[in-house]
């Protein structure tokens, strides 16, 4: 069993913790909001990738159907936390990504994620997919999936 704690004062955040965190009715918000809010009081700092606002901007407009200045407007306003910072990638990551994720046998996809973490000296990853708990053990990061296994399964039916 994971733990569902904050340690340390860094994690890196992926797209779909943004995204649900930004959206009330979605059935994984509340677990999600009660990890980032307390964070946000702690002062720990939440680290993304450069391009990540756009992804979500694009999952709340296209797969959820949020009104466009509403999900602009939730965005910027999440983007304005102190807490938040951003970290972008460059060549040298995506080799080391490649070279990682053949290493572990690990999708590419969650690797760049693990490779921003150390990058970032992030204590771990807080995100709602399950793959990231294998990769985040091997390379020794804190793995923080707030949202219960049966909440997941609800996950496939949000619009």
């Amino acid at each position: 069993m994971q733990d569902r704690q904050l340690l340390g004062n860094r994690y890196v955040l992926d797209i779909n913790v943004v995204a649900i965190y930004l959206v009330e009715n979605h059935p994984g918000n509340k677990y999600i909001s009660e990890v980032i809010d307390e964070g946000i009081t702690r002062g720990i700092e939440f680290v993304l990738f450069d391009f990540i606002p756009f992804r979500v901007y694009w999952i709340l407009t296209s797969k959820w159907k949020v009104e466009k200045s509403e999900a602009e407007e939730a965005l910027r306003s999440f983007l304005r936390l102190p807490n938040i910072s951003f970290l972008c990638m460059n060549k040298k990551d995506v080799e080391v990504a490649f070279k990682l994720s053949k290493e572990i046998g690990h999708d590419i996809y969650d690797t760049i994620y693990a490779v921003l973490a150390k990058k970032a000296n992030a204590e771990g990853i807080i995100t709602t997919d399950c793959d990231f708990e294998k990769i985040c053990e091997k390379l020794r990061l804190h793995y923080l999936n707030p949202v219960p296994k049966d909440v997941l399964r609800e996950f496939h039916a949000f619009k």
